[in-house]
């Protein structure tokens, strides 16, 4: 607003041109008009989230090379499924030119026939720094997807309108990772008792 003087009392006014909420910005307001308008649309139908594979052939990753997150999620993988490759796709995940190069790397892991899963992380951050993560043109692509789409940006209380069109969020990077890759152990474990199973269901039959 303004300052102003009603000039036949002298009294001093202040005139109000718009009110916003306290410790909401521009940004959080623009944030909430592109979510009613892309959820008018349809793309955060539930109806549209696939199933993330339990054991998928190659895993495409998209973050920044420079980023934590890249540690995390490696580590987990690497603890975790050890035998599946990982196509790493970096990508700015912070400033302006970074929707476009995270809309590249995505095109880049579209064209491959080997990725059964994508996950797009970053580590926490201001509404600033995630702003990338809102980029309309981003979280559209994102729904065009060839395959699901793990999006792991921010910690558990940040939440991205890239978060409400993957196919499943996760709270952390490194949650992100483990959402997608049963650990090796586990798959191991289940061998061993189909094994047990079939030399039980022999023995049987011999008998």
């Amino acid at each position: 607003g303004r300052l102003g003087v009603y000039e036949s009392r002298g009294d001093l006014q202040l005139v109000v041109d718009f009110l916003r909420p306290l410790g909401q910005g521009a940004l959080y307001e623009e944030f909430l008009r592109l979510k009613v308008q892309l959820q008018g649309e349809g793309l955060f139908d539930p109806g549209l989230k696939r199933a993330i594979p339990r054991s998928p052939r190659g895993i495409g990753l998209v973050t920044s090379l420079g980023a934590a997150a890249l540690h995390d999620v490696a580590s987990a993988l690497q603890r975790r499924v050890p035998h599946v490759p990982v196509v790493l796709a970096p990508a700015l995940v912070q400033g302006a030119a970074a929707p476009e190069s995270l809309r590249g790397a995505l095109q880049g892991l579209y064209r491959r026939d080997d990725l059964d899963v994508i996950l797009l992380v970053r580590g926490g951050g201001s509404i600033e720094d995630l702003w990338a993560f809102n980029d309309e043109a981003l979280v559209r692509m994102l729904r065009q997807s060839p395959v699901p789409i793990v999006c792991g940006v921010g910690h558990e209380t940040d939440f991205t309108l890239c978060d409400f069109v993957a196919d499943l969020r996760a709270p952390t990077p490194t949650a992100a990772a483990e959402l997608c890759a049963v650990p090796t152990q586990e798959w191991l474990a289940l061998l061993r008792q189909q094994a047990e199973r079939a030399r039980s269901a022999a023995s049987l039959r011999l008998d």
